[in-house]
């Protein structure tokens, strides 16, 4: 089960994004910042990014300026989670990733494409240095909201395997380290940044469960091109991320749990879905 590296240049401007992720995360946002110029810099002159692609920056650019001028109104947001949208559905032009891999994983698997996608990292980044950094209140016995939370992930599991969805297929491919540094910076950071620390903070006023609640059928409802048993199975596991947020109030916690989760999935069950 081989696998095709890409160029230096490639893997240099994918690290520099990665330390801009986690720069961004981490609250340093200055760093973030002085990090994702020069990693675009490189990008553009990996072939990983075309010039069109400064349309999506301006854009993005812009969205900043409009939520930082109107905070408190609705509209800005509202643009900027379409334009976060678009570069999550890779709709933007001027973004070439990269593909490590193209496959199945086993004959009665769906196929898979493992790609690094640019655009949504992007996104991720700019989620994490826009978004309000609103506190999440302490919860009252918080081993009562993991123990729900275990729950649902459980449930989750217990529905995509009776459902037909998946089955237990035990493996390890050659390719999971560049599947999991794109699983942790790629996938799971841009969405718990926008499912969970972006719903949570535009329903500031609702109580904790029911952002919990409004959270987790989000999350569902962009899996539903999966169909909607897959749908119900996302927002199921999106509700599990919700809750370790909200006992925590640690965005880093629910990103580790994500993926985790999505480790389990590759690694014991079948990936993406059965046919």
């Amino acid at each position: 089960m081989s696998y095709t590296v890409p160029d230096w240049p490639v893997l240099a401007a994918f690290t520099l994004l990665a330390i801009a992720l986690l720069a961004a995360l981490a609250g340093q946002r200055r760093l973030a910042l002085g990090v994702a110029v020069p990693a675009s810099a490189v990008a553009l002159w990996a072939g990983v990014l075309a010039p069109l692609a400064g349309l999506a920056y301006l854009l993005l650019g812009l969205a900043a300026w409009l939520c930082q001028r109107w905070p408190r109104a609705r509209w800005p947001w509202l643009l900027a989670v379409l334009l976060i949208l678009a570069l999550a559905m890779h709709a933007l032009p001027g973004f070439y990733p990269p593909r490590w891999w193209q496959g199945a994983l086993a004959d009665n698997s769906k196929p898979y494409t493992l790609y690094w996608h640019w655009d949504k990292g992007l996104a991720g980044l700019w989620l994490l240095l826009c978004l309000p950094r609103i506190a999440v209140p302490a919860v009252a016995k918080r081993g009562h909201w993991l123990l729900v939370c275990a729950a649902c992930l459980f449930a989750a599991l217990g529905l995509a395997l009776a459902s037909g969805l998946l089955a237990w297929q035990p493996k390890w491919p050659a390719w999971w380290l560049p599947w999991l540094a794109a699983n942790l910076l790629l996938v799971s950071l841009p969405e718990e940044a926008l499912f969970r620390q972006g719903v949570f903070a535009a329903a500031a006023r609702w109580p904790l469960w029911q952002r919990c609640l409004l959270s987790a059928a989000l999350f569902g409802l962009v899996h539903m091109p999966g169909g909607v048993l897959w749908a119900l199975v996302a927002t199921l596991a999106g509700a599990a991320y919700a809750l370790l947020y909200a006992a925590t109030g640690r965005l880093a916690y629910a990103v580790l749990l994500h993926t985790g989760f999505n480790v389990l999935h590759l690694a014991w069950l079948s990936y993406p879905q059965l046919r």
